[in-house]
């Protein structure tokens, strides 16, 4: 598994991302479980779950390599969380990949 940290600007609420790679190269294909966004604003922060659960591959799942996925606004994985004083940039991008 890999998790990968990405800093950017505030690009207010999301509802889709969408994400991709060229293939390039054997064995370019990857799983991909979730992104999550984490979003502060002042003390309060936000997190917001895009799920995926599929391969982004030309060769497994449907052969697609781009996916576009909207946000789960259920309740169950968008949730509103206080951190203090603590060190937490504006947003922040995990995505969580499988590399087989």
């Amino acid at each position: 598994m890999d998790i990968f940290c990405i800093r950017a600007v505030s690009l207010g609420v999301l509802e889709k991302v969408l994400i991709s790679h060229d293939g390039a190269g054997p064995g370019s294909g990857w799983f991909l479980d979730k992104i999550v966004i984490k979003h502060k604003e002042g003390e309060e922060a936000q997190e917001v779950v895009f799920p995926c659960n599929r391969w982004l591959d030309e060769y497994q799942d449907d052969g697609k390599t781009e996916r576009e996925l909207t946000a789960n606004n259920d309740g169950s994985s968008m949730k509103t969380f206080l951190k203090g004083k603590s060190c937490f940039p504006t947003i922040i991008f995990y995505t969580i990949v499988f590399a087989i």
